[in-house]
């Protein structure tokens, strides 16, 4: 196997063209050639040796012919593995590099708002600005903090010295109000108007223990220039109010046991001892001293009838039984009492009798008696007037009819019905209620009715169409039966019913119907309402002249309302 040729062989082929050119002839210029120099590529490899040797010129593949074709092979392939590992990748390589910072550059772009600027300003000049503001800023904090520090300083001493609202400005309160204006959310600030109003809560509770309502009100009003709406102000508010409350409960009880001590017990209207134990409990329905004030009237009334039944007077007895049924109807001496007034039934039933044998007289409108006819006034009352017209349900046995009714009661219930009619045509509509009540607990009918009035004009009482017609419902059959019989008031206030379609379906003709039975009889009450029906053509055919004869005669008994009448149509 041939190798690649040496040193040697190149000289000895160039020694051998030297003397083969040795016989041409000498050129005048030959080349000088320098073998210890390292010869160049092209004269080593691609040099024309044409003239070396004689043999004939081959190529590169003839001249390592004797090479073995599977060392080609073996060596191309080991060429082509080291071309693979160290050729270079730099291009690649870079393009990566440079398009991941294209992406990170374009990402953080995307990410930052443009700032649009009418000039341009430097880095350095924002900064500058930028650091001015926030000093400015932290200076003005410093200067609020060191404001806030002297106002809390102020409102303590202030409140020290008891100054908690008053000098306006130079008092505590106004201290931690200037604070609140500087920092609404300063902590103690709220707290120290918190304390004020408690300061002031508490006084308020003191003065009112001690009965000093000034002062109460006094704490009531600086509460109220802290603030109306805080719990404080609230609180004190309410507690000021039960105890006004209580203090009229305790008046009333006063006047109670006052008006008890003289014995005024029931009368005089709106002055006794069981009007002010009524309008205590309706203060204060849990009050024991009224219930028990209540319960010792009711107690009295007992004892007195105890009293009676003992000394033989039964007549005494009923009566004050009766005005315990009205105070208290379940008290539990009634049927003891009613149980001894049992034994006597013969004898009072005997007097009764005889009372009712002689005849009533009444006053006609000539004023001479007349036997058996009904009264023509309105402070007049006849016996029969006061007969009741309901029970109590759970002593039926017991009715206070006019055979039960002793005549002291009966005259004492006479009393009572006449001074509350009088008391209601003059106006005084909270006497007449006190007067009317207790008879038509007890079912007078004519009480019963004139409370149904007054409940239905709002007179006396809370103006109340369902209570009226309650009470007319309960007086109706008693007032229909009267008007049969003639009584010139039942016929009066049946025709009212009619007039004013209470209860009875409106019906004018029906009212001048029981309007003119009454006023024939002389009763004031109806020849009023006659001569309205006249001069507004209800029921009848209007007459000025017709309804003027009515007022005049109504007048003339001292009807006011007739002579208010006369005077808006102009006559004297």
């Amino acid at each position: 196997m041939s190798s690649t040729p040496s040193r040697s062989e190149i000289e000895t082929a160039l020694s051998g063209r030297t003397k083969r050119q040795a016989n041409k002839p000498r050129r005048s210029a030959q080349p000088n050639f320098d073998l210890d120099a390292p010869p160049r590529r092209q004269q080593v490899i691609g040099g024309d040796l044409t003239g070396v040797t004689n043999r004939p010129k081959r190529g590169l593949f003839s001249r390592y012919s004797n090479v073995s074709f599977s060392y080609w092979i073996a060596g191309a392939i080991v060429l082509l593995i080291l071309l693979a590992f160290f050729w270079p990748k730099g291009g690649e390589s870079t393009r990566e590099v440079v398009e991941a910072e294209a992406k990170i550059r374009n990402e953080l772009d995307s990410s930052i708002e443009p700032i649009e600027l009418d000039t341009p300003i430097s880095d350095q000049n924002f900064t500058r600005e930028s650091d001015i503001e926030r000093a400015n800023d932290y200076r003005e904090q410093d200067t609020q903090e060191q404001q806030i520090q002297e106002l809390l300083q102020a409102a303590e001493a202030l409140a020290t010295q008891g100054k908690y609202t008053e000098p306006v400005q130079e008092s505590a309160l106004g201290k931690y109000r200037a604070i609140q204006k500087i920092d609404p959310k300063n902590v103690a600030a709220k707290q120290g108007i918190d304390y004020i109003s408690g300061r002031f809560l508490a006084a308020g509770y003191a003065a009112l223990e001690s009965d000093k309502e000034k002062l109460a009100r006094d704490s009531l009003s600086r509460l109220a220039s802290i603030s109306r709406e805080s719990a404080e102000y609230q609180e004190l508010s309410l507690a000021l109010e039960n105890w006004q409350a209580a203090q009229k409960v305790n008046d009333l009880i006063a006047q109670a046991k006052t008006a008890f001590a003289k014995d005024a017990l029931i009368l005089p209207a709106r002055k006794n001892a069981l009007y002010f134990y009524r309008q205590a409990l309706a203060l204060d329905e849990t009050n024991e001293q009224a219930a028990a004030g209540l319960q010792e009237v009711a107690d009295t009334y007992i004892q007195r009838a105890n009293d009676a039944v003992l000394a033989g007077q039964y007549q005494t007895a009923a009566a004050h039984l009766a005005t315990v049924t009205v105070i208290d109807p379940d008290h539990a001496s009634i049927d003891l009492i009613e149980a001894m007034m049992e034994r006597a039934k013969p004898i009072v039933e005997s007097t009764q009798t005889a009372s009712e044998e002689t005849p009533t007289t009444s006053t006609s409108e000539s004023g001479s008696a007349t036997p058996s006819q009904p009264s023509t006034n309105t402070d007049s009352v006849a016996a029969n007037d006061l007969e009741p017209q309901t029970t109590r349900p759970e002593r039926a046995n017991t009715e206070r009819t006019p055979s039960r009714q002793s005549s002291e009661q009966a005259d004492f219930d006479r009393q009572y019905l006449k001074e509350g009619l009088d008391a209601y045509y003059k106006g005084e509509y909270d006497t007449a209620a006190a007067l009317l009540q207790p008879l038509a607990d007890k079912g007078v009918a004519r009480a019963q009715f004139r409370l149904a009035y007054m409940h239905y004009l709002g007179r006396g009482f809370t103006q109340d169409r369902r209570e009226a017609d309650r009470r007319i419902r309960a007086a109706l059959p008693a007032i229909r039966k009267f008007a049969a019989e003639g009584r010139a008031w039942a016929q009066s206030d049946l025709g009212s019913l009619y007039e004013d379609g209470l209860v009875l379906p409106r019906d004018f003709g029906e009212a001048v119907y029981w309007y003119r039975s009454s006023a024939e009889q002389g009763y004031p009450g109806a020849q009023t309402n006659l001569g309205f029906m006249y001069a507004r053509g209800l029921g009848v055919t209007a007459s000025r002249r017709t309804a003027i004869q009515w007022f005049q005669r109504a007048a003339k008994q001292g009807d006011n309302v007739a002579i208010r009448n006369l005077e808006a149509l102009g006559v004297n």
